[in-house]
């Protein structure tokens, strides 16, 4: 049987419990879709990563990054390659970043937290931060990955952040091919994905945190799934 190796783009630390979650997320899901192994890549060697050796990527929980400029410069080249990509956490809030940089052509689109005396914050400060919290996502779209997938219009997430899109960047990143899907309750883009791509799609919130040995994560597990199909 061919093994499914997805790329995790982060600086693992053991001792931080959304990384922890996330491997024994994947490892939840291991008796539902076989042969699947996963690789922690170091921002600061994204540099040496050949791409072509991973079925997907998931841009993990954990920024600032070692090398910030490195994982920019990774999204990017996985969104236009089309490569499977997932974000979760900062990875949502980097490739947000980063498509407002490229695509928009807003070079100076920054993220509050590297930069907090940035003109152009396409990433704030929460208000009320959502380190160790829950709250629920609304789909609004029902032509989404995010629905099909949950099946529901509205479940539980779990998040450890304190950062999120700004309303102002919300209206301007949301026009064809991307799209926001789910919302807090009061209406905050919670995930998006690119209409035109095969999967590069991101969530504020995290799937892990709501997984268990006995209830993989449905959106982790169709993850995996699609990178299956990978060459």
């Amino acid at each position: 049987m061919n093994r499914t190796l997805i790329g995790i783009i982060g600086d693992y630390r053991e001792s931080k419990h959304t990384h922890r979650a996330l491997q024994e997320c994947i490892r939840h899901c291991q008796p539902h879709v076989g042969n699947v192994s996963f690789e922690w890549l170091h921002t600061s060697q994204l540099n040496k990563v050949m791409l072509n050796s991973y079925n997907g990527f998931w841009i993990a929980p954990g920024s600032p990054y070692a090398d910030d400029d490195a994982v920019y410069t990774t999204i990017r080249r996985l969104r236009e390659r089309d490569h499977i990509v997932l974000g979760t956490c900062g990875g949502f809030q980097y490739m947000l970043v980063e498509y407002a940089r490229n695509v928009l052509d807003i070079p100076e689109a920054e993220h509050a937290e590297t930069d907090p005396h940035a003109k152009v914050q396409v990433i704030e400060k929460l208000a009320c931060s959502l380190k160790g919290s829950r709250e629920d996502v609304i789909i609004e779209d029902e032509n989404s990955w995010l629905y099909r997938v949950m099946g529901v219009k509205r479940f539980e997430a779990g998040y450890n952040c304190a950062y999120g899109l700004t309303k102002a960047w919300q209206q301007k990143l949301s026009q064809d091919p991307m799209v926001f899907t789910g919302f807090s309750p009061d209406g905050v883009a919670r995930a998006f994905e690119l209409r035109d791509h095969t999967f590069f799609r991101g969530t504020l919130f995290q799937p892990p945190l709501t997984s268990s040995l006995e209830q993989p994560n449905p959106l982790i597990l169709d993850f995996i799934r699609v990178c299956q199909g990978a060459p």
